[in-house]
């Protein structure tokens, strides 16, 4: 946050309190803007996952434009974008138009989500093996295998984890 309480690029937080973020869901929520930021999403982008992470129930665009203070169009572009990386998911009441959004949440999830997103990295590494020469084949190569290892791996945990958890049900 800026010392004037907003973010960069996202507007104003509502005030802390009664219909507001506490402090620390304003900061919460700005913290997931800036880490989407480094991964190339729009920080708005980010404070909406913040946002849907800290939610119970599915919410709707009128309520985050609301909430976030921030314009319904960027917030839909936000949601839509987040919905492309699975890390929402959208659905409609009964008898209405209006679409909710809410976080999947879920670890297991955004891992494999991530898993997605490496294995494809893995594919184009492996892609550029043959076409290079000397050292950057060896690199190539090696950067490769970490991602291949790195996704597998993960894989594994998150294998391990459904297991240990159907187990405590």
């Amino acid at each position: 946050m800026t010392d004037d309480g907003n973010t960069p690029d996202a507007g104003p937080l509502p005030p802390p309190g009664p219909g507001g973020f506490s402090d620390a869901e304003a900061s919460f929520i700005s913290a997931m803007g800036s880490l989407m930021e480094r991964w190339g999403l729009p920080q708005a982008t980010g404070r909406l996952f913040g946002y849907l992470l800290l939610r119970n129930k599915p919410v709707d665009l009128d309520t985050m434009t609301r909430e976030l203070g921030q314009a319904k169009s960027g917030l839909s572009v936000a949601a839509r974008q987040l919905e492309a990386w699975t890390l929402v998911r959208r659905s409609t009441r009964p008898g209405s138009r209006r679409i909710d959004y809410e976080a999947v949440g879920d670890l297991q999830h955004l891992l494999l989500v991530n898993n997605a997103h490496m294995r494809k990295f893995t594919e184009t590494l492996n892609a550029g093996v043959p076409v290079a020469r000397g050292e950057a084949r060896e690199r190539l190569a090696s950067l490769a295998g970490l991602f291949s290892g790195y996704v597998e791996q993960t894989e594994a945990l998150v294998a391990d984890w459904e297991a240990r958890r159907a187990a405590a049900s």
